[in-house]
Parts: structure tokens; C-alpha cells; sequence
């Protein structure tokens, strides 16, 4: 895990001028971008920005995230490529790391918290590519809301995705919610472009049990969903709570 803490107000003012911002002012893409243009393919993916005067993200803000690349690579490429306004933003020198545990053994209990972007893609092809994306609340067939509530439908929406990475839910709850616009890059055309859709920005919380951990290994590099090269999808670990009762 590495944390870095960028020069935020810097970043927003670069931001700003390069048109990075969406309407909101969600600092995804802009961090994506500073990323990808200081460290280039060790361009770490999933990360968390922890705003100033949160618990992880001190007074300055820090940006969190893991990568399989130890943090003297990513400084000497920084050091090698990058262009000296990006190198400054993110603030390379300054970063910290520690190294995460190489397996969690089976069994393990972990408390969770993770930022998701709740989306299920419909008219997929059979590769899985193509199709649209929709908000996981909203019901694929009829368009409406579903009847069991929001707060359900994405907690199963997070059960299923830790499932399938090696570990069960024990018990979760929906922390945040907000419909909030990122920027993206759209390359469906022959042009690349930015968006910026809508859709829907949650804080999942709760805690967790490893099933396998070769795969809850992967979960953890890879992250939950989609959009985790946008600040979405790091599932960051503390201590469990006391089992349910």
C-alpha cells in the first residue's frame, strides 16, 4: 500500500485549467490523469482519495492505493518521465508505503470500507463487452426502482462481488449515497472524448470473511467494481468488528 499526499490545492487549480473536473467537482479523473502522466503504466489502480480532516486523510488529504510495484520504482520512474508540474502535484517524494500481508489465511475476519459505483451492464454480448450500464437499483426490465430499497440492492450488489473474490459478507451497511458525476474517457468512437454520466456513488462498510485466499489476494489488487481507475473500488481493511450475535 502506498499513500501519497498531493498538493491539493495545486491539483485543483491544474484540474480546473486542463477541464478535469466534472460538474461536482469529483477529483477521479484528475487524480487519473496526474497518475497515469507522473507514473505512467505503474499507474497504481484501485486508489481512495481520503479528503483533508478524515480518518486516513490527515490534514493535507492522501491519496491511497495499492499497487504490485514497490514505491522506489514508482519514484524513479517518476524521477525518469514525468513532466516536473505532474511530479510537483503528486508530490512523489513525500509518499509513504507499507507492505500488505502476502495472503490472508481462509477463515480470516476483516473489517471493510470501500467506495463503489453500484452499475450492472445489460445487452452484454457474450464476450461480456458492449451493452449499457445502469444503476444496479434500477430494475433491467421494467425501469423502475426495485421494491426491496436502495441500501439492499447495493449490499447485494457487494456480497456478490466479494463472493466471487474469495470472501463473504458477514454484515454491511451503506455508510454514503449520492448520484454523482465522473469524468471518464469514452473510446466507443473513432475519437477519444470525456464524459462525465451520472450514476450512483456509495460508501459500503461492514466486515467480511476470507473463503479463499488466493482469490481475496486478487480482489484486493484488483478492487470491487467499476471505475477503479477513478477513485472507486479499494477496499480498504481494519480490525473486525465482534461477531454478530
Amino acid at each position: 500500500m502506498h499513500a501519497f499526499e498531493p498538493n491539493i490545492g495545486q491539483l485543483i487549480r491544474f484540474a480546473t485549467r486542463e477541464h478535469l473536473l466534472p460538474p461536482g467537482g469529483d477529483l477521479g479523473y484528475a487524480f487519473h490523469t496526474v497518475f497515469s502522466g507522473a507514473l505512467g503504466e505503474l499507474s497504481p489502480k484501485p486508489f481512495a482519495w481520503c479528503a483533508p480532516g478524515t480518518r486516513s486523510g490527515g490534514s493535507g488529504g492522501r491519496v491511497l492505493c495499492y499497487s504490485s510495484s514497490p514505491l522506489p520504482a514508482l519514484m524513479e520512474h517518476a524521477s525518469s518521465f514525468a513532466e516536473p508540474t505532474l511530479r510537483t502535484l503528486l508530490n512523489v517524494e513525500s509518499a509513504a508505503s507499507k507492505a500488505m500481508p502476502d495472503e490472508f489465511a481462509e477463515g480470516t475476519r476483516l473489517g471493510f470500507r470501500v467506495r463503489i459505483r453500484p452499475v450492472v451492464r445489460t445487452g452484454k454480448a457474450r464476450d461480456g463487452t458492449g451493452g449499457k450500464e445502469r444503476d444496479a437499483y434500477i430494475d433491467g426490465t421494467t425501469g423502475r426502482e426495485h421494491e426491496t430499497g436502495r441500501a439492499t440492492c447495493y449490499l447485494q450488489w457487494m456480497e456478490a462481488r466479494l463472493l466471487a473474490g474469495g470472501a463473504s459478507m458477514e454484515h454491511g451497511t451503506l455508510d454514503s449515497f449520492t448520484l454523482s458525476r465522473i469524468m471518464t474517457r469514452d473510446r466507443s468512437g473513432k475519437k477519444s472524448r470525456r464524459d462525465a454520466p451520472t450514476g450512483p456513488d456509495a460508501v459500503a462498510m461492514g466486515t467480511l470473511t476470507v473463503t479463499d485466499s488466493k482469490q481475496f489476494q486478487v480482489l484486493l489488487g484488483r478492487g470491487v467494481g467499476r471505475f477503479r481507475a477513478f477513485g472507486f473500488g479499494m477496499l480498504l481493511l481494519s480490525p473486525p468488528k465482534s461477531a454478530v450475535r
